[in-house]
């Protein structure tokens, strides 16, 4: 059953779980089931949120096999309620280009609610893609 604080009926996609605090967006946690045989493997993505401002915390990899996790996230993060909402990526290894296009329609959300999505410590592949098409990618707003 969804929690009050849901404004849709929206179920993760398979592989994911989504935790939602009955009260505040800015309490969702999404997880990547893990992968591989063992048990103990460790999820490939995760987004927890931040404690000190509106937004979330990435860790992993971005890439195929977590595209439909990023999603999800992305879906979170771009309901937390505020004028800006921060997306910290210093513990993600790598992006590839579906997951920058999320970002950016990540962004082209918010900043259709008058809002901004701050990224934090973009990694280097991020970075080298913005530099390669910074025409597509000059809605990304990278904190200084």
């Amino acid at each position: 059953m969804p929690s009050p604080g849901r404004h849709d009926r929206s179920v993760p996609p398979d592989g994911a779980h989504a935790l939602y605090d009955d009260v505040v967006w800015a309490d969702a946690v999404v997880r990547c089931a893990t992968t591989g045989t063992s048990p103990d493997a460790a999820p490939t993505l995760t987004a927890r949120p931040l404690r000190d401002r509106p937004g979330a915390l990435l860790s992993g990899s971005c890439d195929l096999d977590t595209r439909p996790i990023l999603r999800a996230a992305l879906g979170v993060v771009t309901r937390i309620p505020g004028p800006v909402v921060h997306l910290d990526l210093s513990a993600v290894a790598f992006l590839d280009t579906a997951a920058v296009a999320a970002l950016l329609q990540a962004a082209a959300t918010v900043t259709g609610q008058g809002r901004r999505l701050l990224l934090h410590h973009p990694p280097y592949s991020l970075r080298k893609v913005v530099e390669l098409f910074p025409d597509e990618c000059a809605a990304l707003e990278v904190a200084a």
